[in-house]
């Protein structure tokens, strides 16, 4: 019981303006600060074991929904991947490969890989998903489509989590959670710190998915670039999933094997290390991507 409550006063505390503006008395009431508006609200055991919110006016909410709703305002969230960041017309969801820790290799459809690997994990353990590609060969355009299709999910109940596609590509980079920072700011999300990030990704409210890993590594240098994903990792604390997605020069088999080694060696938490390589396309399935257009 004391483990659940000392989670819960890790999670308010990622999302209050000071660690010090959290306040949990015995009786279960709360009192939290956020962006200068103040919270106060009761814990209550549920029949699982777990809690429940009572606001203030007597609502009560799972206190799970009460953290990615009322807190983390999730659903403005995905709004916003909806309305700022497009999906991809012609997307045709091609053949992928993965190589996994905890499985024996897998062939699929590329949705339907990046699905279970965001999906489908122990809740003791975290993840790092290298998804690979050579250049041009659709890793952005899946990673956008699939940001939009579980945005809308999430919207219609149907997605327990969201997925965030940080496009690198382009960008002036000084730091990852810079980069991430400058994302949220794109999207005109405010009150989101690297702490809330952090405790979304651990509680499997939030993947995050880094395109362009390759170029954080051209501008830092591969030691530095891979440093700071297990940096993250390492807050992680065997929860959460990440993915990283570069050209497969990167990542080819002998350098792949050579700084996941590195990263496992960096990080002292439970983490399993997977590769999804999107391959070439089919002659059906690049009929399939002209038909889209119309000649």
């Amino acid at each position: 019981m004391a483990d659940i409550q000392n989670e819960i006063g890790l999670d308010l505390e990622a999302f209050a303006d000071d660690e010090s503006d959290v306040i949990i008395e015995q009786t279960g009431q709360v009192l939290l600060m956020r962006q200068g508006v103040e919270h106060s609200f009761r814990l209550q055991m549920s029949e699982d074991g777990g809690y429940r919110v009572i606001t203030e006016d007597g609502t009560c909410i799972p206190y799970r929904q009460y953290l990615a709703r009322n807190l983390a305002r999730l659903d403005v969230f995905a709004e916003r991947l909806i309305t700022k960041r497009a999906g991809v017309d012609a997307f045709i969801d091609g053949p992928a490969h993965a190589d996994c820790s905890s499985l024996d290799s897998i062939d699929g459809t590329a949705l339907e890989l990046l699905e279970r690997e965001c999906r489908d994990i122990s809740p003791f353990t975290a993840r790092v998903v290298f998804l690979t590609a050579d250049a041009g060969h659709g890793k952005t355009a899946l990673l956008r489509e699939y940001q939009q299709r579980v945005a809308q999910r999430y919207l219609d109940g149907k997605s327990p989590f969201l997925f965030w596609h940080v496009d690198l590509q382009g960008r002036q980079l000084l730091r990852l959670s810079e980069a991430l920072m400058g994302d949220l700011g794109d999207l005109r999300l405010s009150g989101l710190w690297m702490p809330t990030i952090v405790r979304l990704i651990q509680k499997r409210l939030l993947v995050l998915a880094i395109d362009g890993f390759d170029e954080l590594a051209a501008e830092q240098g591969s030691t530095d670039a891979l440093g700071a994903l297990a940096l993250l990792v390492q807050q992680l604390n065997d929860q959460g999933v990440i993915v990283a997605a570069s050209r497969r020069t990167f990542f080819d088999t002998e350098d792949y094997m050579k700084r996941t080694g590195m990263l496992k060696r960096s990080v002292a938490t439970a983490c399993e290390f997977d590769q999804v390589h999107l391959r070439d396309w089919s002659q059906e399935e690049g009929i399939a991507f002209l038909g889209k257009f119309h000649w």
